[in-house]
């Protein structure tokens, strides 16, 4: 078969030392060559420093261009120890299917090649353990060390014997996990996980596969049912219901409606259970008072963690401590990530949600107990600058309907002034002030696309009783919209709303389902967010 169009070649050499390594890479620099060394995270020869180019005409004419390269570095005393030469999948003589592919032999193979961006202290062995399944392997360029103590990796996937229409079957796999495990595809600043590129070629000439030994060889597709299930890229498995829709209720007593959640937009089910609503009012209240009694034991069972440093509260279990007894009902509890540079994979994460679970499930008192087999996991906030994990564990207490709590835990939480501790249900905690809070309730009604009535009820409490400095809020506002948080004022909400033609706001009517003892409509709460916001925006400093 002939190719022909653009080329990349890469000539791996022969220099065993750190010495030999930089006077390669000053042979490169004269001659106008790309180096770079390439460190496999395993294998015979980890160390790959080499030399690349690229070209345009057919195999037969790179591969003389090789040879002549080859000879230049000889005579320079670096011996190439492979040539691999690889061109766009779009190319011509690229195989589109199996049977074509399988005329071709082992030296020809499909790549791609994920850069991401990762936070200092990554677990890179978890983060092995999720690509690996994928055919890929990771690797670094070893001459490329940030100021910033974020390190750079590949993720290298490959895939022979199959063509481009079956690759993209794999790669959307592999995309998917390393989604589900918290990197973002999105183009975002900050901590958080993320795919700086992502590159994809047909390698047509590759003379020593063998020097990818005991890291990845050419992962031969053998059998087409070894082919997974097509999946449209990083997303794409939305037909389902969260894990975690757990109607915590059942019987003619009582009524769950669904109830739409932003952190689950992931999914085209993004739901959760409302708050349920009983025939008799003497069982829905003792149902609430148990409920809460599951949720401070839970809050107290993870204070009594070693996590417990790492853990900021915040939300609707944290408001009574700030707005007193017109807090809304605690429904969940919410978890801040410390330090915000912690991966939402791998080690410690995946320790400490295992930690948590244990110590929940283990708490009992009060009439209630835990069920540890039901716990259910879903990511959330998926595709948002601060991924995180929900967990809902069951409970249940005698002459009841069962119940769950919600733990949600996100993380990359960039924190603008550090926690207070609080004392909450008896459990002592880190928590986020009730400024921050108001600040967070801010930049959520501001730019989130979906929301939430809870957010503008819990804004207008915090603000009628705390108030944060401009700078503060200004520190919040800016990652998310730029230099308008200088400029921006207490009417924004409105304006917004009023522009899009929507209610104010839309998920107002999901809010009063959920607590319908709340008094007065949107624009009641509207008028008195912005008079209790107003001397926070006017205060010295606007530029």
């Amino acid at each position: 078969m002939e190719f022909s169009g653009y080329f990349e070649t890469h000539l791996t050499l022969d220099a065993p030392t750190p010495e030999r390594v930089t006077e390669a890479a000053r042979w490169a620099e004269g001659y106008g060559l790309k180096f770079t060394h390439i460190e496999l995270d395993r294998g015979e020869s980890p160390s790959q420093p080499m030399v690349t180019y690229h070209g345009k005409g057919t195999l037969d004419e790179e591969l003389a261009v090789a040879e002549r390269w080859t000879s230049r570095l000889a005579e320079a005393g670096f011996a190439v120890t492979r040539t691999k030469i690889e061109m766009p999948r779009e190319a011509t003589g690229v195989p589109a299917s199996r049977g074509v592919a399988a005329l071709l032999p082992e030296s020809c193979y499909f790549e791609t090649h994920v850069k991401l961006l990762l936070p200092p202290g990554t677990d890179l062995a978890a983060l092995s353990t999720i690509v690996e399944p994928h055919r890929a392997r990771l690797s670094r360029n070893a001459r490329k060390v940030r100021e910033d103590g974020f390190q750079e990796r590949f993720v290298t996937q490959r895939c022979s014997r199959v063509g481009s229409r079956e690759v993209l079957r794999f790669e959307g796999h592999l995309f998917r996990a390393l989604e589900t495990s918290g990197v973002t595809f999105e183009k975002r600043f900050g901590p958080q996980p993320r795919v700086l590129s992502v590159e994809r070629e047909f390698v047509v000439h590759d003379t020593a596969l063998s020097v990818d030994a005991g890291w990845m060889d050419a992962a031969p597709v053998r059998d087409a049912g070894e082919v997974p299930p097509y999946v449209d890229g990083p997303g794409s498995d939305r037909d389902r219901h969260p894990d975690t829709y757990l109607p915590n209720t059942s019987g003619p007593e009582t009524a769950q409606e669904k109830v739409f959640d932003p952190a689950l937009k992931h999914l085209d089910n993004a739901y959760r259970a409302g708050e349920p609503v009983f025939t008799d009012p003497g069982l829905g209240s003792r149902w609430w008072d148990a409920n809460q009694r599951a949720m401070e034991l839970a809050l107290r069972a993870i204070a009594g963690t070693p996590w417990r440093e790492n853990l900021m509260l915040r939300g609707s279990m944290l408001m009574p401590v700030w707005v007193g007894g017109a807090a809304r009902r605690p429904r969940d509890l919410d978890f801040v990530v410390l330090p915000a540079e912690t991966a939402p994979f791998g080690d410690p994460a995946d320790r400490m949600f295992a930690d948590v679970v244990d110590a929940v499930t283990s708490a009992s008192g009060e009439g209630v107990s835990f069920d540890a087999e039901g716990v259910r996991l879903e990511s959330i906030w998926t595709y948002e600058r601060v991924p995180g994990r929900r967990v809902v564990v069951p409970w249940s207490a005698e002459g009841l309907p069962p119940g769950t709590v919600q733990i949600d835990v996100v993380f990359n939480e960039s924190l603008p002034e550090p926690p207070v501790p609080v004392t909450v249900a008896g459990a002592d905690v880190l928590a986020a002030s009730a400024e921050l809070s108001l600040a967070w309730k801010v930049l959520w009604l501001y730019t989130d696309m979906y929301m939430q009535g809870k957010d503008l009820y819990d804004a207008v409490l915090l603000a009628e009783n705390a108030r944060p400095s401009r700078e503060l809020l200004v520190t919040v506002l800016r990652p998310e919209l730029g230099a308008e948080a200088e400029t921006v004022d207490e009417g924004r909400l409105r304006r917004e709303q009023t522009h899009a033609g929507r209610p104010v706001p839309d998920g107002w009517e999901h809010f009063v389902g959920d607590c319908p003892w709340v008094e007065g409509g949107p624009g009641e709460w509207l008028d008195r967010f912005e008079a209790a916001m107003a001397p926070v925006f006017r205060q010295e400093g606007r530029g």
